[in-house]
């Protein structure tokens, strides 16, 4: 066999392993939702109805449990204005969780894939969401944050956007990129609320340095670690005691 043909052949192997381990991950995500996820779908389900189905919170979607996060948070601080890196079922369960407030709230969804933003744009009209759900083309773009380089999202895509009073922060994806989420806090942190939430979810290998750093460089926040299918973490500024007279 030639050296190309031998070259091709390891390609097309390489390709298949990552199918094969691919739909093993899926089969075994399916596995332990049935087993975990099904009470916080229905919990979700009795408290925040919706005109159609959701699409299926497997795989790179939000988990149910987190979604019925999302819903309970919202009902409970009754945000304004929510930005959210990354789009898809997630924009879709704060949107219907804002129409329920009944106070005018939106979100701004974060999203660097074209093709992506352009199926979440469909599922909110489809929902009937786009008075409470925008979706905003933002590419990774180069950014420095303490003086080191990063990507991020385009930060032109917050022009004009101040006092959020939520974020939840579900992306750049890993697999586009190491380290991708480390400029998040450091971007929403002048633009945030004063009593703003800052949900981070997916903790993975990355997330636990992220956080560490966030610690030091930021410490005016504090983080709450909180027990889900994929973890997240609370972020809020620190409350500051009232000065003794």
């Amino acid at each position: 066999m030639s050296t190309s043909l031998a070259a091709r052949a390891r390609a097309v192997a390489h390709k298949l392993v990552a199918r094969a381990r691919d739909a093993a991950a899926d089969r075994i995500d399916d596995f332990v939702a049935r087993r975990t996820q099904a009470q916080p779908l229905r919990e979700l389900a009795q408290l925040l109805p919706t005109r159609k189905p959701l699409p299926p919170m497997r795989g790179f979607a939000i988990a149910p449990d987190f979604a019925l996060v999302l819903a309970k948070l919202i009902a409970g601080e009754r945000p304004k204005l929510v930005v959210e890196t990354g789009s898809g079922v997630s924009t879709l369960v704060i949107g219907y969780a804002l129409e329920q407030l009944g106070a005018g709230g939106r979100v701004v969804a974060l999203e660097h894939d074209r093709a992506y933003a352009a199926q979440t744009r469909a599922l909110i009209r489809d929902h009937g969401l786009d008075a409470f759900a925008h979706v905003a083309d933002a590419p990774l773009e180069p950014i420095v944050v303490n003086g080191e380089p990063h990507r991020w999202y385009a930060t032109r895509a917050l022009d004009g956007i101040a006092a959020i009073d939520l974020v939840v922060d579900d992306g750049p994806p890993r697999r586009v990129g190491p380290m991708l989420r480390y400029a998040s806090l450091h971007q929403f942190a002048p633009k945030l609320a004063a009593d703003a939430t800052f949900v981070l979810d997916v903790i993975g290998t990355e997330e636990p340095g992220v956080l560490a750093r966030w610690r030091d460089e930021l410490p005016d926040f504090e983080q709450e670690r909180v027990a889900s299918k994929k973890g997240h973490v609370i972020v809020r500024r620190r409350r500051r005691e009232p000065a003794a007279v």
